[in-house]
């Protein structure tokens, strides 16, 4: 598929599921909404040329102030340039993911990456690549209500779906959001590997790899949560024979 083929859809699809979306006040007196955030692919044309196309589904945007971020994707990748580092705002969640996947396209594990401090710059080059999405498309606190998100799940699962559907990646990573997509791909269905480090659990769904994990943020060991993402993806690789070093 061509990028602006795909930029056309991905925008059009979002333009759907934002007016469809009936979004809660969050200001009483105001009567102000809280903001649709907006995800998807980071760079299309970098996506496009990846060899392996990779989503992260995580669960909502940890916004104090919702009305003031419309659109996850630029914070994959901002930094602090006075220290090479990534945004602090950001790194609780991101860090881990960039980490991973530096190693997943870098082919090595956690232990030869770059520190992220000084080296920001170089760790989430890999960023523009990938694809992510959260499973409500409305801020939320830095703890997440597992029963508004399950209940924005309910009735907006078309979408969600359809907006995969379109990304269509070859790795479905997901960041403490596997409950929500039991019924569509998990359901009956035991995982290749089961948590082999306590971290991931393994599954194949047509012809996609699908890694249950921890949310990317979640107080586990980081090296241990990078390496089950980036070993999972290297087993699967040598599967497929899919040649990364592009």
């Amino acid at each position: 598929m061509k990028k602006e083929e795909l930029e056309k859809q991905l925008e059009n699809q979002l333009e759907r599921y934002e007016h469809a979306v009936d979004l809660p006040y969050f200001n009483e007196e105001t009567g102000e909404k809280m903001a649709f955030v907006r995800d998807g692919i980071v760079e299309v044309a970098e996506y496009l040329k990846a060899p392996i196309k990779i989503l992260w589904i995580l669960k909502e945007a940890n916004s104090q102030d919702e009305n003031s971020l419309d659109d996850m994707r630029p914070c994959l990748k901002t930094l602090n340039e006075k220290n090479n580092n990534i945004d602090p705002e950001w790194g609780y969640t991101w860090r881990p993911i960039a980490y991973a996947m530096y190693g997943v396209f870098e082919e090595m594990n956690y232990i030869d990456i770059p520190l992220m401090n000084g080296n920001a710059s170089e760790v989430v080059k890999h960023m523009s690549r990938i694809a992510h999405i959260n499973v409500k498309k409305y801020g939320g606190g830095s703890k997440s209500n597992d029963k508004q998100i399950q209940n924005f799940y309910n009735q907006y699962k078309d979408l969600i779906h359809e907006q995969i559907e379109i990304i269509n990646p070859d790795v479905l990573i997901f960041g403490g959001t596997f409950g929500y997509f039991a019924d569509v791909y998990f359901e009956g269905k035991k995982p290749l590997s089961e948590k082999p480090n306590g971290y991931t659990n393994i599954y194949e769904y047509q012809d996609k790899l699908l890694i249950d994990t921890y949310h990317p943020g979640a107080r586990v060991n980081k090296q241990e949560y990078c390496d089950g993402v980036i070993n999972a993806i290297k087993k699967w690789n040598k599967k497929t024979k899919i040649n990364l070093q592009n």
